[in-house]
């Protein structure tokens, strides 16, 4: 009779010490949709007749010759695009593709990030919820359709944000180690990383587990792997004046735009925005009428022990505390169970995840300006704590949801920026310009295929093809490359405030010949330092009311030199003349 008794009395404990399983019918859903988001945004990409984003083409130009670090930025976002191309070809698809998938990516660790802060069958719910929210916001909805660095930190800070609080919860090694991996990935996609160091402080003495602070081997590790990870990139800086450093320095504390409170007011605005205002609304008034969970409410103590995964920052000697057994969580339990992290820390954490990365954004906002999209990964805090109020994470699975505020928020996201994509179709071609927000997108493609028979005349084949604007040299290289073209750059003063004028600025050298792309209908600057001028081809492609492509392609022949001193100081003709 006792071995019976034994076994029942064993089986909650075993129930209690599995984790919730993350497949289910929820999470199945969950992957539908975004198949379906991202399906659709693929077409979007393909029917809007949209070429690349300036960005974009000059991240592909540099992923013909791949480097530990360019001018602007580490090189991660040019390895994932050369892979890209690899796989999908040198096409406006097979360029965004690879990186336009980080997003869905991105929303499937938020499950798992959900269920390591709320380790119960109702915290994964949250996480799906959280997943389902963060891949309808308007800044994912946008930045989504675009091969940019956004969507590498995004997913590195989202995986760093799950494997700190582990680490700090269970003081593993191995998540020690994961940590500083995705840092250092992190770092290696934009340096705008480095602010997730002020969490990680943070976390490390203010949530609770088996140890606290620097005095121990993990952080260390974490540290070590990061700057492992990122030390190609800083040799390539030192062994080029430290470029990227210098550039990152210099937007953060200078603009040719001024700051003040009307750009930080815009900033704010524009967050909000980028999160959905029907989503914000439903966490503020979610949050207001219930307030900040406790763990005191009885909503929150009717968890099941058995919902409750095994924690490994208890004393092992002690039993686990579960909700269900203290009546008084906060006096008995508190700083020792997996409730109180989960009621508490876990929430302040997803604020400390958040929060800085903000405030430093504002700060830049009022000293010189910021741009909405340098925030980027502060939206993963905020998606999680958002659902947790549409899907509370300490309920019961059967206790009644606020699912109409989900439907709302989802809705109203997805209409946003549908409307948003689609508002030229929906107007028409009067549509401002400044009202489309593909407009810098359209019209490359028309432009440079009806300039393709200038650079392919008999007498301008092969010719190398300058220009004076990065936003030319790098469209010239993406919409020629089929031509094999090589671009050089004008730069009369020998800086190096770009990658172009570090790697391609026309030297210095009298005798030149040179295909000119400009913009400009009289380029007297540079067409002036060349014995003959010939315009071989003129083009204006209108992509709105008020605004066009327009480019003229000029063959120069004779180069003098940038200055009158070049005429006495130029070395000879190079071999090839």
């Amino acid at each position: 009779m006792s071995r019976p008794s034994s076994a029942a009395s064993q089986a909650p404990a075993r129930s209690a010490s599995r984790w919730p399983r993350l497949w289910g019918p929820s999470l199945g859903l969950l992957l539908v949709f975004l198949i379906g988001l991202f399906c659709y945004r693929l077409w979007v990409v393909q029917s809007s007749g949209i070429s690349l984003f300036f960005d974009e083409a000059q991240y592909w130009d540099w992923a013909q010759d791949l480097s530990w670090g360019y001018y602007s930025k580490p090189p991660m976002i040019a390895g994932l695009i050369w892979l890209s191309t690899q796989l999908f070809g040198n096409g406006v698809l097979g360029v965004k593709l690879l990186v336009m998938l980080l997003y869905p990516l991105s929303a499937l660790a938020m499950v798992g990030f959900a269920r390591a802060l709320w380790p119960t069958s109702s915290g994964v719910r949250t996480g799906v919820v959280a997943a389902a929210l963060f891949a309808t916001i308007p800044a994912v909805g946008l930045l989504g359709m675009f091969a940019s660095t956004d969507a590498p930190l995004v997913l590195c800070w989202t995986l760093a944000g799950w494997m700190l609080w582990r680490a700090q919860v269970t003081d593993r090694i191995g998540y020690w180690i994961a940590l500083g991996v995705f840092c250092g990935l992190g770092l290696m996609s934009k340096y705008t990383m480095a602010a997730f160091a002020v969490t990680a402080i943070w976390a490390l003495w203010a949530i609770h587990g088996p140890r606290r602070g620097l005095f121990r081997l993990g952080p260390w590790l974490t540290l070590i792997t990061a700057v492992a990870l990122l030390s190609p990139n800083l040799w390539w800086n030192a062994h080029n004046g430290f470029p990227t450093l210098q550039h990152t320095a210099e937007i953060t504390t200078q603009s040719s735009r001024s700051g003040g409170l009307e750009p930080v007011l815009v900033f704010a605005v524009g967050q909000i925005l980028m999160l959905g205002p029907v989503a914000v609304l439903a966490g503020w008034w979610l949050r207001r009428r219930r307030g900040q969970p406790q763990a005191s409410d009885s909503q929150m103590v009717s968890v099941p022990a058995s919902q409750w995964a095994a924690t490994t920052i208890m004393d092992p000697t002690r039993p686990a505390v579960m909700p269900d057994e203290v009546a008084t969580p906060r006096k008995v339990a508190a700083r020792n169970s997996p409730y109180y992290l989960a009621s508490e820390s876990s929430f302040r954490y997803l604020w400390a995840l958040s929060v800085p990365l903000q405030l430093i954004a504002l700060v830049q906002a009022f000293h010189a300006d910021a741009h909405v999209n340098w925030a980027a990964p502060s939206m993963v805090g905020f998606t999680l704590l958002i659902a947790a109020r549409l899907s509370p994470p300490l309920q019961r699975l059967s206790a009644p949801r606020p699912n109409r505020w989900l439907m709302a928020a989802l809705l109203s996201n997805i209409v946003l920026t549908s409307a948003v994509l689609h508002l030229r179709d929906i107007v028409g071609p009067t549509l401002p310009a400044k009202l489309d927000v593909l407009v810098r997108m359209r019209g490359w493609d028309a432009a440079f295929q009806q300039l393709t028979p200038a650079i392919t005349d008999p007498t301008t084949t092969g010719l190398p093809v300058l220009t004076d604007q990065r936003l030319l040299i790098t469209h010239a290289a993406y919409h020629w490359r089929e031509q094999h073209v090589r671009t050089l750059y004008w730069n009369p003063r020998g800086t190096h405030n770009n990658h172009y004028e570090m790697t391609h600025s026309l030297p210095d050298q009298v005798g030149a010949d040179v295909l000119l792309l400009t913009n400009k209908r009289e380029p007297t600057q540079i067409t002036s330092r060349f014995a003959t001028t010939r315009l071989m081809k003129s083009v204006r492609v209108p992509v709105g009311p008020d605004r066009a492509v327009e480019l003229h392609v000029y063959f120069l022949r004779g180069f003098l030199g940038y200055g009158p001193r070049s005429a006495e100081t130029t070395s000879a003709p190079s071999q090839d003349d």
